[in-house]
Formats: C-alpha cells, structure tokens, sequence
C-alpha cells in the first residue's frame, strides 16, 4: 500500500490501523488500577474518616429530604452545613441513595459506604461513555476517510478515546474525589454534541435539556441553536425544560410546593450569583468572592486587583463585574465569529464550536471551582480529530502535546499546597483561556479554507 504521506515511512493508514504496542497496552491497565486505587481512597475519605469529605452527603441529604418530606430542600444541610444549589430534579434523581441526618431512621436505605461506591462507578462510567460517545460520533462524521474506516481498538481509536481523559486528568480527578456531577454532566454535553453530529437535533436539544435542570449555567449553551437557527434543537430542549423542571417535580411536590421551591432557589441562588438581591445566607458557601477558590474570569480579575488574602474584599466592585461581563462578551463574539454562519463540513468543527462555548460558559459562571474543567474533555478531543484529518496519523504532534501538557500542569499546580497565589491569579482560568484561543485559530481556518485549496487543519505548532 502506498504511503499517504511520501518519504515519511510506512503508511499511516497501516499505522492507524494497528493495535495497541506492548507498551500501550500496559498503560491501560495502569491507568485501570489507577482508578481503583483512586477509587479506594475516595471510598475512605468520604465514608470512613470521622469527618466526612466531600459533596456527595450533601446531594444524597437533600435527596433524604426529597424522600421522607421533613425538610424544605433548600434548608436542610450536611454535616458541614452546606446548602443543597441546584435545581430539584437532582435530588429527586437521587431518592435511591438518600442519606438522612443521625439519629433518623435508616430503614430501607444503603449504608452511606456503598452510596459513595456506587456514585464513584456511576462517574467513571459517564466518563467512559462521555468520551466514547463523542469519539465515535467524530469518526463517523470526520472529513478524514482514514478516520472513517478506521477499526475498533486501534491505536487511533484508543488515542481518541485516551488522550482527552489524560489531558484532563487532573480537573477529572477533583470531580471524583469530591463527588461531584460534572462528570454526569459531561456525558450530557457530549450526548448532545454526538448528537448533533448524527443529525439528530431533536435529541441534541433533550441532552441540553438534561444539562440546564442538572445545573443551571448550560443555559448558555442555547447561543448554538439560536446562532445556528436550528428551531428542532431548540424545540426538543423545550420539550425537555418542561418535563425536567416542571411536570416531574410537579409530580413529586405538588405544583404549590415546585412553585415554592423555584421561588426560594431564585432568592437564595439565582439572584446572589448574578451579584443582586438582599439575600446573602449562602455568600459564605459560594457567592462571595473569598468563600471558593473559583477561576471565574470575575474571581480571577477580583483576586488580581486585591492581593492580599487578608484585606481582599468580599464582594466585587460594580466595574469589576461589568469588566468581566465585558471579557466574556468578546471571547463569546470571537467564538461565534470563527464559527461563521454555516456548518463545517467535518465533525470536528462542531466539537470545537461547542467546546469554546463551554469553556466560555464556566468562566462566565459566577462560581468556577477547578473540578469544572473536566467539561473541557470535548474541546480537547475537536482538537485531536483536526489535527488528525490533515495529519493522516495517530500521533499527538510537537505543538499539540505541549498544549495538553500546559493545560494538564495548569490544572495541577493550583492543588499544591504553598501555590495559593497562582490559584488566585486564576492560573487554571488561564489555561482554559490558550486551549480556546487554539481552538478558535483552528475553527478559523477550517470554516475559511485558503482560495482555490480544501481545508487544511492549521499547524498546531504555531498555534500553540
């Protein structure tokens, strides 16, 4: 078979095709006992310290609270005396693995140690099912004949797979430590991405749907229908709002009570984060700008101007927030620039499209905690597949590996203890703000192809 690339060795399309080294293999199987050795310690800090760590109680009391109807579910705490933030249906989702308080009745309910086992194998396999769906949908669609008819179990299908979860890894990590739901959430986002690379706009919109009653801020993920005047997207994500945040708490509270609860969330919740309102009983759990160590864009431009830890105002100044609002409206405005009006013809500019409002979206966020950039998993990946469609080969290239690298680094060093000051210049924020400028200089190029030439991938080594 003759190479696709001339004078650069064997074929690709026999390299790609390949299965996995000797070496390979055994980095599968380390990173699978990784996992369970990771697995182990979540297990013994969640359950078996004499203080328990981590969100999971604090999901799984709410859900006590969903089950037995003692407690309003905005006013039940942990044992930390944590607030329940998110919209009901979580909770309702969660009745299974309820929790109560000590000293109530635990009839008819898991043990807390099993709960939190259960909730670390539900994660891993929404992550394994996140990357999966996403990979396929990108190969299925990819501009790349050598990517099409690639075989199950390749080295390239396995790096397509494996390279994104490496990439982001440490984020990926804090969010199973912590029993969060962004992995949850992130197999939402890439239901909807695959599906929307499938044509399947309708059940695009459901997947949105799914996303904004779990959290709320992937609200702003509507900006891709709309840009796109894709009435079916949007239609199905209707449909989906109205089941998740109407007709099934309505058939589990009562209408009066869903009304009720809607309106505590939006006085305790929805208008302290937009910096409004006269409520501040959950500021010293999250709204306030020292109560989180978040990457928002507005944290990160509030923590610059304000040093010291210890004279570091609690609350924003009106031209901080408008400055931030500022940022995050021209990242957006570039983004939907480089996208241009129409579909690209790969998959892989879909991916980079909705990975760039990701992105933008979490740092717009009010609060962005670290374990957030677990979501970047999509980006990341539309990286991958370009870079691929013009290389023809199954290797990361020289500019592309350092920027996963930097990325990966920025995700760590907030964690190390000593290093407080980079965590609160936003050194993650940084990191996701140089993974969407490549992205935005690679979907550039592919929606704009050079005069009278197909579409060429940019050379990731200038772009990073």
């Amino acid at each position: 078979m003759a190479s696709a690339n001339p004078g650069q060795g064997p074929s690709w399309e026999i390299l790609h095709s390949s299965g996995l080294t000797r070496w390979q293999r055994a980095g599968l199987v380390f990173l699978l006992v990784g996992l369970v050795v990771f697995g182990g310690l979540v297990e013994f800090r969640s359950a078996f310290l004499h203080e328990r760590k981590g969100d999971l109680g604090l999901f799984l009391r709410t859900a006590w609270a969903v089950r037995s109807g003692q407690a309003d579910i905005y006013d039940i705490t942990d044992d930390h005396g944590f607030h329940y933030l998110y919209p009901p249906l979580f909770a309702i989702l969660l009745v299974p693995l309820a929790d109560p308080p000590a000293g109530m009745e635990r009839a008819w309910m898991l043990p807390y140690s099993m709960d939190v086992a259960l909730w670390y194998l539900f994660s891993l396999v929404c992550l394994g099912l996140a990357v999966h769906w996403l990979a396929s949908a990108l190969e299925q669609t990819s501009s790349a004949p050598s990517m099409r008819a690639q075989p199950a179990g390749s080295r390239r299908w396995w790096a397509l797979r494996i390279w994104p979860v490496l990439a982001c890894l440490p984020p990926i990590g804090h969010t199973l430590m912590r029993g969060q739901v962004g992995l949850l959430l992130l197999l939402l986002l890439a239901g909807m991405t695959a599906a929307l690379l499938r044509g399947r706009r309708w059940q695009a919109g459901f997947w949105l749907s799914g996303a904004i009653c779990l959290k709320v801020i992937p609200a702003f993920l509507l900006l891709y229908p709309l840009w796109r005047r894709d009435l079916r997207f949007l239609t199905g994500c209707a449909l989906g709002l109205v089941v998740g945040l109407a007709l099934i708490p309505a058939a589990v509270f009562g209408p009066a009570r869903t009304a009720a609860c809607y309106e505590k969330w939006w006085q305790v919740m929805g208008m302290p984060g937009l910096g409004q309102g006269q409520d501040q009983s959950r500021s010293k759990e999250l709204t306030e700008m020292t109560a989180t160590d978040s990457q928002s864009l507005l944290v990160a431009l509030h923590n610059t101007l304000h040093l010291d830890r210890e004279t570091r105002p609690k609350q924003a100044a009106p031209e901080d927030r408008r400055a931030a609002l500022e940022i995050g409206l021209l990242l957006t405005l570039g983004t939907l620039l480089a996208a241009g009006s129409r579909r690209t013809a790969s998959g892989s500019g879909t991916v980079l499209f909705l990975g760039m409002l990701v992105l933008i979206m979490l740092l717009l966020s009010p609060v962005c905690h670290l374990h957030y950039f677990c979501l970047s998993v999509p980006l990341v990946m539309g990286l991958l597949a370009a870079h691929w469609e013009k290389a023809q080969a199954p290797h990361q290239g020289k500019g592309l590996a350092l920027l996963l690298a930097v990325y990966a680094v920025a995700n760590v060093l907030p964690h190390i203890p000593g290093l407080e000051v980079i965590r609160d210049l936003g050194l993650a924020m940084y990191g996701a703000l140089l993974l969407w400028l490549v992205g935005m200089r690679v979907l550039w190029r592919q929606v704009r192809p050079r005069s009278g030439t197909a579409w060429e991938c940019p050379r990731l080594s200038e772009a990073a």
